[in-house]
């Protein structure tokens, strides 16, 4: 069988061809900015939708939000004389996104986040100026910033950091356009859910520098909502709760066993009642209390609360042992002493580790 051989050759370079273009056509090469000699200017809006999830024990939150993306692109104008008031071009969906990669657009990136954002484009808008309109939505979980030595009562930054991925500030400029809601904070906590209320909204451009290109730094926009714990809610969840127990602690040592020897049950175990209680609240509130390399104020009153309590129950023994022995006086004498002393001591060392705090 004979091969022609100018027909093989045709075939073969018809081939490279093909890879050649496929290597380098523009789904595989990247895009040049519009303009080479200036950054293009990215200007920013952005919707706050939702507030959620406020987690103490891993530091984080959830925001939901709308991103809106504005900037010129002069290779894409298609206005001429015969067509001066030309509608904008508009993708959806899908669509969007297909030609939102045949085209220059800034690729972003959510700083300090924990795990992956969820980003859905709903519309790409090309206006016959050059104009392009990229709006999208994303859920994000981004690390918060505080100090939280007070709580229940302190505040906390909620931090969003919007950077360019690779564009450098030579190639990509952020301008700031609208964030809503920002000066309307009865807005703002319509949208922000749980014990919290806000504070304060405000964002502003700046820099990072690259780790491994230091003479490199990528643009970036900088969210920063300070809200605060609800006081209210601290007082009826932490406060008050431990108030109690500790009124009720003083009111059993009054029970005088020695006087009636079938007090003497109800008033330990009473005490011991107290101490499970405390403990089980700690544990109830534990998606709610902040997990720190330090101490807060609630674990200072949950702390010395238990230990109080456990002195209680010890010198109560201790009544009820010399009460045994016979040695009356002994236990009339700690008793009388326990009942007074014990109130202002629990005081004491509760003030005592607020200022150590402090």
């Amino acid at each position: 069988m004979r091969i022609d051989l100018k027909l093989w050759c045709r075939l073969c370079a018809l081939l490279l061809v093909v890879v050649l273009f496929g290597v380098s056509g523009r789904v595989l090469a990247d895009i040049a900015p519009p303009r080479a000699d200036q950054p293009t200017v990215v200007r920013a809006y952005l919707y706050l939708d939702d507030i959620n999830d406020i987690k103490l024990t891993t530091g984080t939150y959830s925001m939901t939000a709308q991103l809106v993306l504005k900037w010129h692109d002069p290779r894409l104008a298609f206005a001429s004389s015969d067509q001066p008031d030309a509608t904008p071009k508009v993708w959806m969906g899908t669509r969007a996104e297909r030609y939102l990669e045949t085209i220059w657009h800034p690729t972003l990136d959510i700083s300090g986040e924990k795990g992956l954002s969820a980003n859905t484009i709903h519309s790409l808008s090309v206006y016959p100026d050059g104009l392009v309109s990229l709006r999208q939505k994303f859920t994000t979980s981004p690390r918060f910033a505080g100090e939280l030595e007070y709580f229940p009562f302190g505040r906390l930054n909620l931090d969003l950091t919007i950077s360019s991925v690779i564009m450098d500030d030579t190639q990509l400029a952020f301008e700031l356009g609208e964030l809503s809601p920002r000066e309307d904070l009865v807005r703002v906590d319509a949208v922000l859910h749980g014990n919290w209320d806000p504070l304060k909204v405000q964002w502003a451009t700046g820099s990072v520098t690259m780790p491994d290109e230091p003479n490199r730094k990528l643009p970036q926009i900088n969210v920063q909502i300070q809200v605060e714990h609800d006081f209210v809610d601290g007082v009826h969840k932490i406060l008050l709760p431990l108030l109690i127990v500790g009124l009720a602690s003083c009111g059993l040592l009054w029970m005088n066993f020695l006087v009636q020897p079938a007090f003497s049950s109800p008033r330990i175990a009473g005490i011991v009642t107290l101490i499970l209680t405390t403990i089980a609240l700690k544990f109830a509130l534990n998606n709610e209390l902040p997990v720190l390399h330090y101490l807060t104020l609630s674990d200072v009153m949950f702390n010395t609360t238990i230990i109080m309590l456990s002195l209680a129950m010890l010198a109560s023994c201790a009544v009820a042992a010399f009460f045994t022995d016979g040695n009356n006086a002994h236990a009339q004498r700690l008793n009388r002493w326990l009942r007074l002393v014990y109130p202002v001591l629990y005081v004491l060392v509760l003030l005592v580790s607020c200022l150590v705090l402090l």
